[in-house]
């Protein structure tokens, strides 16, 4: 289950980027995530919120916005939405030669913080 790996990297990043600007409360943590990273929100934040307890983002919620996947056709340079799950084919040229541009990662945005 990689959501917990996932859940530990983004709290040990904002309970860093709280304490390095002088803050001492994370009260909620933005982020984005791909279509395509496989990541099932509904776990992540089950393992986020058994993560928190006792650090300064106890009381803190998990926001996460999706991100659509998009791709970069090498052979017709066309860019184009992925509308079907891991069918990484240009629509246009039908050419299997792309690059996945976006929705592939898990992004921190932003923190709001307290005091």
């Amino acid at each position: 289950m990689h959501e917990v790996y996932i859940a530990e990297s983004l709290l040990e990043a904002a309970i860093w980027k709280c304490k390095d600007r002088g803050f001492n409360k994370i009260k909620n943590i933005r982020v984005n995530i791909g279509k395509a990273s496989v990541v099932s929100t509904e776990a992540l934040i089950f393992a986020f919120d058994a993560l928190k307890g006792g650090s300064i983002a106890s009381e803190a919620s998990l926001t996460i916005a999706e991100i659509p996947t998009t791709g970069y056709c090498r052979t017709c340079s066309g860019e184009f939405n992925v509308e079907k799950d891991f069918i990484f084919q240009c629509p246009y040229c039908e050419s299997d030669s792309v690059i996945i541009k976006s929705g592939n990662g898990v992004e921190l945005t932003e923190l709001e913080t307290e005091g």
